[in-house]
């Protein structure tokens, strides 16, 4: 469904899971807001959720750990980026961390302030982040902390659709919350994309824009690799679009999901 949607609907990404986030539909792609819009609007605030809201299907928000293992909506490794701040996150306690002004206007909100911004009829995406940075590297990884924020993700009324980059938090997300739906990020590696999907039931692949309409094109063809996914049952929702051109040309091809940094895209 796209962003044309009644607001009373729930957000769907198409039917084939059951689940609200399968594949395999004619209609438009879903307009995911990538971090509130982070094109427009100071990313990952109550206010940008709010504000995206209005137009998006889905918000997509991300979390990492303070140094005290509570879930901060925040993207980065460091604070440097985004705020007034330096250092690490995962290094900051939460009572320094949520007291920080986002530059451009509002806060860092927790978990729970993020999904009360959001109305129940626009769906949600959990981006889940290591302490280590934005995508998987060499360093260990512990995902104990996820235990809390996913019990709170299963309870909220909103769809959800959990998605990260680690299969360390996929894992964390079966032991957790099996119930919740799971995506798959990935850069590159088609083959082990749906070998990870596979091995973690996933309901969604979320690959890069540029691997299916860029220099980076899928081993197998755009089409194949979208029929691929289709065959089982994932739907593919597509990071980042910036532009009508790119979202256009994904949309033509079939994707299930547009994570976009600006809101027109799809207009």
């Amino acid at each position: 469904m796209g962003s044309s949607r009644d607001a009373s609907e729930a957000p769907k990404l198409g039917d084939a899971t059951g689940i609200d986030v399968g594949c395999t539909s004619a209609d438009p792609p879903s307009l995911i807001a990538h971090r509130g819009f982070a094109g427009e609007q100071p990313e990952n605030t109550v206010p940008t959720f709010r504000s995206a809201a209005r137009s998006a299907d889905w918000i997509e928000l991300d979390c990492r750990p303070t140094a005290d293992g509570v879930c901060a909506v925040f993207h980065d490794r460091r604070l440097d980026r985004c705020t007034p701040l330096s250092g690490v996150v995962a290094e900051t306690p939460a009572e320094s961390l949520f007291s920080t002004e986002v530059l451009g206007g509002g806060s860092i909100p927790t978990l729970e302030e993020a999904l009360d911004a959001i109305p129940t009829h626009t769906g949600v995406v959990i981006d889940l982040k290591g302490r280590h940075g934005a995508v998987p590297t060499g360093a260990d990884e512990r995902w104990e902390w996820l235990e809390g924020p996913l019990a709170t993700v299963a309870d909220t009324p909103h769809s959800t659709l959990v998605s990260t980059f680690w299969e360390g938090a996929l894992e964390a997300a079966e032991r957790y919350a099996p119930e919740l739906p799971t995506a798959y990020l990935f850069e590159s590696g088609v083959d082990r994309a749906f070998e990870v999907a596979e091995r973690h039931a996933c309901a969604a692949l979320h690959p890069p824009a540029e691997l299916l309409v860029g220099g980076r094109t899928a081993p197998d063809g755009e089409e194949r690799f979208l029929a691929r996914a289709h065959e089982r049952d994932l739907a593919v929702n597509v990071w980042t679009v910036t532009d009508h051109e790119e979202a256009a040309a994904l949309a033509a091809l079939g994707v299930d999901g547009i994570i976009a940094d600006r809101a027109d895209v799809l207009g």
